[in-house]
């Protein structure tokens, strides 16, 4: 119960956490992506590990979903 509430202030509050759950982000690769899951703080600190998957060009989300730890943002 603590947990779940220091998570989501960490989250809310860190200048870290900017990805949220349903962003379209710009990925490295040049591609535009969309956050399907995945979390900045975890059980036991920080994760930032998320899956997303491309949006095309009809905007549509790609079937294949990818995964890996955050990138910066700007």
């Amino acid at each position: 119960m603590i947990h779940q509430f220091v998570k989501e202030m960490v989250e809310e509050m860190s200048p870290f956490s900017k990805v949220k759950v349903g962003d379209q982000l710009d990925h490295p690769s040049g591609r535009k992506v969309q956050i399907t899951s995945g979390q900045f703080w975890g059980t036991h600190g920080v994760s930032n590990f998320w899956y997303w998957r491309e949006v095309l060009a009809d905007g549509n989300l790609s079937p294949d979903e990818e995964h890996g730890y955050g990138w910066a943002l700007e």
